[in-house]
């Protein structure tokens, strides 16, 4: 079933989901504005010792980070909770993660990616001054809004390096992006984020990550251990001016890159002007000594001296000759890499891993069981494809190359949730799946894996009821059940008509007072009776009551017959019976009363003797011949 609301906001539709939970569009009615819902639902997954702590510090942190009003940032409007869920209320952006322009295919011209990294670096120097480190800066939390502008994503999610609030042996962050001080677990200030900041840059350059590796042991072991890789395949993308910054920006000790963001954004925007002065007429750039090794022809003899390769000069000829050194560069290059140098070889293993959310939860590979949560595979694929599955919830995944290395998690909604059904009337019957369920407020266990059908009905208040189809999430299902409420019936009055007998009256089966204000009643159909036994008077109608008007109850009354008994000797007890009924007392002789015209038996029974006459009796409406009776003597 949709979510139909978190909080205030009214949802309009999920823009995406993921390991942490799910993005809505949302509509704000009290300021009248769309905005963007994540929702955290990977609280559900920890211990329930740390899930209160957990989601404490995700609340805390979220309304710190509200405190960045930056346009390069993006804003964070409200956080809450709904129904046990986190949530954030954030701008909503309409634009594309970097993540998409790092491909080769994708790539960005270079002035474009120099001016969307320097407005990122702009917008992580405000939030540096602030005192918060976003921690996991990559391009799929970089928004490109326009041409060059960029919004800086999941600041609520960022950690304040001032609050005591940690969470021991958590490694935070993308591992490809992570500082060499985040992967060893030592303080972090903004230069871990703008290191983070560098290797996006290298990517949008060059389209490649610049410490790769088949493992998450083998990227941290580069990130902290060796130099990132050089963009020796993209001199035309990379100058040297870009190689120099990206040097500084990827140092491994926080003192030796820019000191904060302000710095970073002036010195990447020279580095893109001077590159771009530059571009007519690339100045040429003397080979390194592994790039001289590697264009060296084979040598037979050990002992030969090393020829080396001097820059050419600027000539349409030199020209032709450096760029057919940069296609036999490039190509030797290629050539050490595949032999040795990092790019798997066509049979080449590449590494995985796999978790699931829950943890622990079976997982298949190309319908084959999946053990140990490690999965090998060969770079020219085929590739496979992962599925887990627990009762009716299915995740499934497809692998891709970029996934070496990597950790695919694997997230699957609970098959039961707990919901509370509290429709806004204490007391209130609930009915779950047609059996009782309690009073409101309830709390029902639900299996999703089922439709569900959730009722709540009190007198006075229209009856409620909300499906769940089976398959629904458990923040489907809690939505479901917080909308649930008992709206009072519309009212009307009913007014009982007054006469000169003692009538009892009942309403829809049940005995009221006479009210000279009249009932108030719900909207509709009601019967109204109207008994005097000792009359054998029952009368009946159907009154319509409408909302906020007053109905009066009609009967059309029948005639009434006056009956008079004598008996001798007097103090006889008479009682009448009409068909389909019980023997009643009407009283003892002498009787004079009134009672409903019509045929009646009669019994009479004489004081002390106990003897007993019965007859027949016709009524007329108003005066009736006397009845006299003689017991004990002749003639009677």
């Amino acid at each position: 079933m949709p979510v139909e609301s978190l909080g205030r906001y009214r949802i309009e539709k999920e823009l995406g989901r993921g390991a942490m939970g799910q993005v809505f569009l949302a509509y704000d009615p009290q300021i009248e504005r769309r905005v963007a819902i994540k929702t955290i639902q990977v609280f559900s997954a920890l211990p329930q010792g740390e899930r209160l702590q957990a989601r404490d510090r995700f609340l805390r942190e979220a309304r710190s980070a509200g405190k960045l009003l930056h346009p390069g940032i993006v804003t964070i409007f409200d956080v809450g909770e709904s129904d046990g869920v986190p949530y954030l209320a954030m701008e909503f952006v309409e634009g594309a993660t970097l993540d998409g322009f790092c491909r080769d295919d994708a790539l960005l011209p270079v002035p474009v990616v120099v001016e969307l990294v320097a407005g990122a670096a702009d917008a992580l120097a405000f939030a540096h001054r602030h005192g918060i480190v976003h921690r996991d800066i990559k391009p799929a939390n970089l928004m490109r809004v326009g041409e060059t502008s960029v919004k800086i994503m999941d600041f609520g999610l960022a950690k304040n390096p001032a609050t005591s609030m940690t969470h021991d042996g958590t490694l935070l962050g993308t591992p490809n992006y992570m500082s060499p001080e985040q992967v060893r677990g030592d303080a972090l200030d903004g230069r871990a984020d703008l290191f983070s900041l560098g290797v996006v840059l290298h990517e949008l350059l060059t389209g490649e990550k610049p410490f790769g590796g088949d493992s998450i042991s083998s990227v941290l072991f580069r990130i902290v251990h060796e130099e990132p890789k050089e963009p020796a395949l993209h001199l035309d993308r990379v100058a040297p001016s870009l190689g120099e910054f990206l040097q500084r920006a990827l140092a491994k000790k926080p003192e030796d890159r820019f000191e904060d963001g302000v710095a970073f954004a002036a010195a990447l925007r020279d580095a893109g002007a001077a590159r771009s002065l530059g571009a007519s007429a690339p100045a040429p750039r003397a080979a390194s000594v592994r790039e001289q090794e590697l264009m060296e022809p084979p040598r037979r003899d050990r002992g030969a001296s090393t020829p080396r390769v001097s820059a050419p000069k600027r000539s349409r000829s030199g020209l032709v000759w450096t760029l057919a050194a940069a296609g036999i560069l490039a190509a030797a290059i290629l050539g050490w890499l595949a032999w040795g140098g990092g790019i798997p070889s066509p049979r080449a293993q590449l590494e995985l891993r796999v978790r699931t959310e829950p943890s622990g939860l079976p997982v298949t590979l190309n319908g084959a069981p999946l053990d140990g949560g490690v999965v090998r595979f060969e770079a020219e694929g085929p590739f496979g494809v992962l599925v887990a599955t627990q009762g009716c919830r299915e995740a499934k995944r497809r692998i891709e190359p970029g996934d070496a290395g990597q950790e695919i998690v694997l997230v699957l909604d609970p098959v039961r949730t707990e919901v509370t059904v509290d429709p806004g009337v204490a007391g209130a019957a609930v009915v779950l799946n047609g059996a009782p369920a309690g009073a409101t407020p309830a709390r029902l266990d639900l299996d999703l894996c089922i439709d569900n059908v959730i009722e709540s009905a009190q007198e006075g208040f229209t009856t409620a009821h909300v499906a769940i189809p089976a398959g629904a999430s458990p923040l489907d299902a809690r939505n479901a059940a917080g909308s649930l409420k008992l709206d009072p019936l519309p009212m009307g009055r009913l007014a009982l008509p007054v006469t000169r007998l003692p009538l009892r009256y009942f309403v829809d089966g049940k005995a009221v007072s006479r009210p000279s204000e009249g009932l108030s009643l719900p909207v509709g159909p009601h019967e109204v009776r109207a008994t005097d036994e000792g009359r054998f008077l029952d009368l009946a109608t159907t009154v319509h009551v409408e909302e906020g008007l007053t109905a009066t109850a009609s009967f059309a009354l029948a005639p009434m017959a006056k009956l008079v008994v004598q008996t001798y000797p007097p103090n006889a007890r008479v009682s009448l019976k009409r068909a389909a009924s019980e023997w009643r007392s009407v009283g003892e002789t002498p009787l004079s009363c009134e009672v409903v015209a019509g045929r009646y038996a009669m019994k009479i029974e004489a004081p002390g003797s106990g003897e007993t006459m019965e007859r027949e009796v016709e009524l007329r409406s108003g005066a009736n011949r006397p009845v006299r009776v003689s017991f004990g003597r002749p003639g009677r």
